[in-house]
């Protein structure tokens, strides 16, 4: 495997993070790093303060850049036109102009680059992908995602609020999940809407984005940061026509799960990371809970003979129902690094090798961009006719 010396350029906490990741590949080395703030690194490691500098280090073949999504177009382009391979921090830019830039740059170039969607490298999200993909879980019919995250540590100076530095929360924010419903989803969006509200101050605090899926599933983002850091949570619910599935953590650790299942799909169910069942109850025990009681007789499929049941127009064969949980084995920051380190390795194997397909590719980073563009302007041609 052929060596490469990696450039960070922005060293924030994220940019730290980033580094640790790169330090624990094989034939990887961190060696050199910028940064506008001479006090964020004192190591070994070559620091510049302009990170025209870094770029001008030949011996440098891949550059991770960690900066202010504004700045994200002009500093991959320049790394690029150098023959640099770069990993850029989502957002892929703040507007589609810059962002087809970086692509049509990197179509001209050659040079490997990639988005940090890590999401759709969490252990749960992949395990929850592949069982999906059997088939047991039946269609997969709406993505529910609720975000609740601390404004405690963002100043009113931070440039997250600033709307022309970081395309405001739905784009700096939100496209994280927006990319991961069409990973699930396997399709892209339909149909967008959205909506904002804002502090007096001005500052827009608390996001909403629906989408319709051309595949007819129907997702949801709230995204709220206005809360103290005691209340942060993250919780991603997914229905399907025999299951629902709801992940705990913006990095998923944790998973519940009710799905009605027979035999050979309760051995695929148990697969999932850790899986503990809870409970589980032959059909003919359940109740149907439908409708309140003294409704009267409706027909109904007479599950308890063959065990057929009707869901989205189509029959399934199940026998019980299971109650399972299930998670990562982990804390956050060490499932945050593995993330990391598999979006690295991804990005790795993509450079020399023609034809290499990476989980995350820059037409993913564009659609998903090109939603929460869509979803901030509604939200804001609401706002004005208000």
């Amino acid at each position: 495997m052929p060596s490469h010396q990696v450039g960070i350029i922005g060293y924030g906490g994220f940019g730290r993070y980033l580094h640790q990741a790169w330090d624990s590949h094989d034939n990887v080395t961190v060696t050199g790093i910028s940064d506008h703030n001479p006090d964020v690194y004192s190591g070994p490691v070559a620091f510049h303060r302009h990170w025209e500098h870094l770029l001008d280090d030949r011996d440098i073949t891949i550059v991770a850049i960690a900066t202010p999504p504004s700045t994200h177009c002009q500093i991959a382009v320049a790394a690029m036109e150098r023959g640099k391979h770069v990993l850029i921090e989502k957002p892929l830019a703040t507007g589609l102009t810059e962002a087809r830039k970086i692509m049509a740059c990197q179509e001209q170039t050659g040079v490997v680059a990639g988005v940090d969607y890590m999401l759709r490298y969490n252990m749960l999200i992949k395990a929850v992908d592949s069982l999906q993909k059997t088939g047991c879980l039946g269609t997969l019919r709406r993505i529910a995602v609720e975000n609740y995250a601390s404004d405690e540590t963002v100043l009113r100076d931070h440039w997250l609020w600033d709307e022309s530095v970081s395309g405001g929360l739905l784009v700096e924010h939100a496209v994280h999940f927006l990319d991961l419903a069409n990973f699930l989803t396997g399709s892209t969006p339909a149909q967008v809407t959205g909506y904002a509200a804002a502090r007096p101050d001005g500052r827009e605090d608390r996001v909403f984005a629906a989408v319709q899926h051309d595949n007819g599933v129907t997702a949801t983002h709230y995204h709220d940061f206005s809360r103290p850091g005691f209340f942060e949570r993250t919780e991603i619910r997914l229905i399907y026509d025999l299951a629902e599935i709801e992940l705990q953590g913006w990095i998923p650790l944790a998973g519940r799960i009710r799905v009605l299942v027979n035999a050979e799909t309760k051995s695929l169910v148990s697969s999932l990371p850790a899986f503990k069942a809870l409970s589980d109850v032959p059909l003919q025990s359940l109740d149907d809970v439908s409708r309140p009681e003294g409704w009267g007789t409706m027909p109904i499929h007479n599950r308890s003979d063959h065990g057929a049941i009707l869901s989205g127009g189509k029959e399934y064969r199940v026998t019980s129902l299971l109650h399972g949980e299930f998670n990562a084995g982990t804390d956050k920051g060490a499932a945050y690094q593995a993330c990391l380190r598999d979006l690295q390795a991804d990005f790795i194997a993509s450079i020399g090798r023609p034809g290499y397909r990476p989980a995350v590719t820059l037409a993913d980073a564009l659609t998903s961009l090109e939603t929460a563009l869509l979803a901030r302007k509604n939200a804001h041609s609401r706002s004005s006719s208000a």
